[in-house]
């Protein structure tokens, strides 16, 4: 079935959205700078990039595009448990984006790759898990 990108973010978002992850959708699509500092916790911001063409029929195209998650946690008194909290949420959070991608109905396919980086600047309450999911769709042209 085809589908459109934006169908494909709105999917995704609604799962960090949705217990068990219960993920607030942060304020800015671009930054966590507009987020009130007492809602840090547990916030989410995705994007998506178009990737790769694969091919096509009949006016579809089987495509590959990355959907990239960033998780804030506060650090709190305990940083190495925040990291451990950020960690166990991207394993989550990818299996559940698979599952649904492949029985859940959201019929995609999420191929090997992308990446995990975790994050901490300098002054700010709060790290930052990021991790980029390739996504396999077909897209009506």
């Amino acid at each position: 079935m085809a589908q459109r990108r934006e169908e494909i973010l709105a999917r995704v978002t609604s799962l960090c959205a949705r217990p068990p992850f219960a993920f607030g959708i942060s304020q800015s699509p671009f930054d966590f700078d507009l987020q009130p500092s007492g809602n840090i916790d547990q916030v989410c911001r995705l994007t998506i990039e178009a990737g790769e063409v694969i091919g096509g029929l009949n006016y579809c195209e089987d495509q590959i595009d990355n959907v990239t998650i960033w998780i804030a946690r506060k650090l709190a008194a305990n940083p190495h448990e925040a990291q451990r909290v950020l960690v166990a949420d991207v394993t989550s959070l990818r299996s559940a984006v698979i599952r649904d991608g492949s029985t859940g109905g959201g019929d995609f396919h999420v191929p090997d790759g992308g990446g995990l980086s975790l994050d901490h600047a300098a002054g700010q309450e709060f790290a930052v898990a990021r991790f980029t999911l390739p996504i396999n769709y077909e897209v009506q042209v």
